[in-house]
């Protein structure tokens, strides 16, 4: 089964290069016209639309159903990794040598220590996410609106890709296996 995946509009920490995981923060005006203008681009026939619960996925995945028109259904697994204590800090202030930066590319981060995630549990929330999809939205095509850093680990999953950025509001196409392995 395919799902669309699209990373939300440009948010004023992403102007200022901070990490966001699960702060709240909401599409800057430049992001809000990128979701506008990405109406026009994103394929049609979308008949179920799920989006994190975060303010700048749900303002993006707004803006989008002004296409479809559909029940937006927002689930928190969709949220970005959490970073803890991190969160709001820029990668050159919490990492000097270029470690964490480098892990967190190559999906080997841990942020626990911060009270944030492991790798393993956002994986494992995403792909239980992925699950409820396949049991009961199997022949849907499906739309969802997330993070950029939800985004990277499912290429890096599925297509052994490592990306070092998502662009806001991109769309990823993924194709995920009909039988569990």
């Amino acid at each position: 089964m395919k799902i669309y995946f699209v990373r939300h509009g440009e948010t004023e920490s992403n102007k200022k290069g901070t990490v966001t995981g699960h702060i709240d923060s909401p599409l800057s005006d430049e992001g809000i016209e990128q979701a506008k203008k990405t109406l026009l681009e994103i394929p049609d026939g979308f008949e179920e639309l799920y989006s994190s619960d975060l303010i700048r996925c749900k303002q993006t995945a707004e803006i989008l159903n002004q296409k479809f028109n559909l029940q937006i259904k927002y689930d928190l697994r969709l949220r970005e990794r959490h970073f803890g204590s991190l969160a709001g800090k820029k990668f050159s202030e919490m990492d000097t040598t270029g470690e964490m930066k480098e892990k967190d590319k190559n999906q080997q981060y841990d942020y626990r220590p911060y009270g944030g995630e492991h790798v393993e549990d956002v994986k494992k929330r995403v792909f239980a996410f992925i699950g409820d999809i396949k049991k009961y939205d199997k022949h849907k095509k499906i739309l969802v609106v997330t993070s950029g850093g939800i985004i990277r680990l499912l290429h890096n999953i599925l297509n052994g890709e490592v990306h070092e950025k998502i662009h806001n509001i991109s769309i990823h196409e993924f194709k995920f296996p009909d039988t569990e392995k």
